[in-house]
């Protein structure tokens, strides 16, 4: 067990290098084009489907990267690319689809999770555009391996299928890893019956979100229970890809659940 976790944590440190596929294959010359990502996560999505020519427009050191707004500049960065990755909730959204002249063509909408059928769907989706699939394909395989990995931990630390309460964004990773989210609390800070109601619910911990914490007044009211912060956004304490973040995740929970 110490071992498998160390690997892990390695993984963490020593994140891949960002703007190269994750693996040497093939590649086809549009895959060198420019991509223009919202954020680090859709230029996560954008790495592994195969670009090698990424512009992230929100810095990665943002605490709410989604609420980014465009600048003068990035206007023509967005022009000249291929094609820009955005996932709908960035602020900037409303501009990109309307008060900019930018062709519709250009313009790629994503899901955002980390449920491995939205990761897969996404990822292709914009490996079609690039025609990178075969490199998509490839790196996907490495996600699903880190998925599995990580229930195989979860499993042997007597977690899998264990209640918890869950960010709703991040609820996705904790049924992908075998958690059963008995209890989903945000976007909006608990009020109280909510607060009351959970104090009464036998969860074995408390995951709540990095970006947007909200989930202090429940470890108040149940201070014996684990509480663990996820990432959903790559860019904080080492991550750079979407494995990153998983491997991230998996560590920190399997840290709370000791």
């Amino acid at each position: 067990m110490k071992k498998l976790l160390l690997k892990f944590c390695l993984c963490i440190v020593c994140p891949a290098l960002f703007f190269a596929s994750c693996r040497g294959g093939k590649t086809s010359d549009r895959a060198g084009r420019v991509v223009v990502a919202t954020t680090g996560w859709t230029a996560a999505f954008a790495e592994t489907a195969g670009a090698e020519k990424i512009v992230i427009l929100a810095p990665f050191e943002m605490s709410h990267p989604a609420e980014y707004e465009l600048r003068p500049g990035d206007i023509s960065v967005i022009m000249n690319a291929e094609i820009m990755v955005y996932a709908g909730y960035e602020v900037m959204t409303e501009r990109l689809r309307k008060g900019l002249d930018i062709p519709q063509e250009k313009l790629l909408l994503i899901n955002t999770d980390y449920s491995y059928a939205t990761v897969e769907q996404s990822v292709m989706s914009i490996a079609e555009k690039l025609g990178t699939e075969e490199v998509a394909r490839e790196n996907l395989r490495d996600i699903k391996r880190t998925f599995d990995e990580g229930r195989r931990i979860l499993q042997e630390k007597n977690l899998s299928g264990k209640p918890v309460m869950a960010h709703r964004f991040q609820s996705s990773v904790v049924r992908e890893l075998g958690l059963s989210p008995h209890v989903l609390f945000g976007p909006a800070s608990p009020e109280a019956p909510e607060i009351a109601a959970a104090s009464r619910e036998q969860v074995c911990m408390i995951i709540d979100n990095i970006h947007n914490p909200v989930g202090q007044p429940f470890r108040e009211v149940l201070p014996d229970r684990a509480y663990v912060q996820l990432l959903n956004f790559p860019g904080r304490n080492g991550t750079k890809t979407l494995a990153d973040v998983v491997r991230y995740n998996i560590q920190q929970i399997t840290s709370a659940g000791e």
